[in-house]
């Protein structure tokens, strides 16, 4: 009689497995796109109630991007965002910028009409987020334009690096948004779709380093890399659809 028991366990797991995923998955694209910030500490309970879940596919998410590096598991076994030190926000800019500059060079040499137009209007989006001083949807806009550029190079090689490192200084970017004096503008964007135009690789890869250099130069002078106040921000808050 027992071997006619169905095994009720199997689909409940298999179901949690993918209900894990998709949760690491959407937590990944929050990170990159500034929806956390550093040291803010994960809270199973909250996260939970955004995505609808119970607490343990939750805790498995939030695993899976400790091995990753993207967050830190700390003695009282919380998990936040990893708080960053000056140098390491110099590093990880710096290294942005060799990478993704080539990734945009490589990109301009395939750019198509297409993905001109693409990139077009997500920059209009980014534009009307800035002006309304709407920062998740101007993250989540930035976000989008750089990896719609990035993918266009067409390499296994690059993209991955790429996302490690916008899974490493994502949660800087809420902070760049309100460092003083930060030209959140859009400007090299606008450089990016001119050389495409053009079809100068080596001015979308000016555009690209010149972006990413000038984040970096203004966190570091604004000297704070995380808010005060436990500000919480779920990616149910933001569009991830990136």
């Amino acid at each position: 009689m027992n071997s006619l028991r169905p095994k009720a366990n199997i689909v409940p797991t298999q179901k949690r497995g993918h209900v894990q995923d998709e949760i690491a998955d959407r937590l990944r694209k929050g990170l990159m796109v500034g929806a956390f910030i550093p040291g803010q500490v994960m809270s199973l309970r909250k996260l939970a109630a955004s995505f609808g879940t119970s607490p343990m596919p939750v805790r498995d998410a939030l695993g899976q991007l400790v091995a990753a590096n993207a967050l830190e598991e700390m003695p009282n076994r919380s998990v936040r965002v990893p708080r960053l030190t000056t140098d390491r926000v110099k590093d990880l800019f710096e290294v942005r910028e060799l990478v993704e500059s080539l990734a945009a060079r490589n990109a301009a040499r395939n750019a198509t009409p297409a993905l001109i137009r693409e990139l077009q209007a997500i920059n209009r989006d980014l534009k009307i987020s800035i002006a309304r001083r709407d920062v998740l949807a101007a993250l989540a806009a930035n976000q989008k334009f750089h990896f719609t550029l990035y993918q266009a190079a067409d390499s296994s090689v690059v993209m991955p690096l790429i996302e490690s490192l916008w899974l490493q200084s994502g949660p800087t970017m809420y902070c760049s948004f309100l460092a003083p004096d930060m030209p959140w503008d859009a400007s090299a964007h606008t450089e990016v779709l001119e050389g495409l135009k053009k079809k100068n690789p080596t001015a979308v890869q000016r555009a690209v380093a010149r972006d990413i250099r000038t984040a970096g130069r203004h966190l570091v002078q604004a000297g704070t890399f995380q808010l005060p106040g436990g500000m919480m921000m779920l990616p149910t808050e933001i569009s991830l659809d990136l």
